[in-house]
């Protein structure tokens, strides 16, 4: 079901990318051409940053870990930042990646807009968002997009000044903001007509 801000609903639902979490037990690769290893705060710089773990992999012009791993920390990652998790792949000018027990938990992507797209579905239509914020819960399983949001599965699209999605419960709350507006546009399948 999707839901706007009115409580107006439509049917088909919005087709909204999933991420996979990487599997923990896999190594994680991590090729930089600059590195700087601060002992007594145990943070890290890396410059020029490729990270690989299973089918998650980051690149960024810089990244800051705090403290200095997977575990549990915090990266922030600035400039020409991508991330491709399975079929989706997001990019922005600054993530910030939150790992618990070396699972990615939570990613926040800003940027000029930051985008994301998923590859076709089944229908043969990719998912693709933009906004200046998109916030991925993994453990809660909802996406957010601000700033100007707009959300597409090839077929229905949705902006506002806020989107988000609850992949549980597959609701899509959106928010038009003062003076805004949610915008949809459902476009129907063509059916075909049975000869007579």
């Amino acid at each position: 079901m999707l839901v706007a801000g009115s409580g107006a609903a439509a049917e088909p639902p919005l087709a909204i990318p999933a991420l996979q979490p990487a599997d923990p037990a896999l190594p994680i690769d991590l090729d930089a051409a600059f590195s700087e290893l601060d002992r007594r705060n145990n943070r890290l710089i890396f410059r020029q940053l490729n990270i690989r773990q299973g089918g998650l992999a980051i690149k960024a012009d810089e990244a800051v870990a705090d403290p200095a791993d997977f575990e549990d920390s915090r990266w922030v990652f600035t400039g020409n930042v991508s991330i491709i998790n399975g079929a989706t792949r997001a990019s922005g000018d600054r993530a910030e990646l939150t790992f618990r027990d070396n699972r990615l938990r939570e990613a926040v992507l800003t940027g000029s807009p930051a985008r994301f797209s998923q590859a076709a579905t089944a229908e043969g239509r990719p998912t693709e968002g933009r906004g200046g914020v998109v916030a991925y819960d993994l453990e809660g399983a909802t996406l957010e997009i601000a700033e100007d949001a707009w959300l597409s599965d090839g077929r229905s699209e949705i902006s506002g000044s806020r989107i988000a999605y609850d992949l549980r419960r597959e609701v899509v709350p959106a928010g038009g903001g003062t003076g805004g507006a949610v915008r949809m546009r459902i476009t129907p399948e063509e059916k075909s007509v049975a000869p007579q």
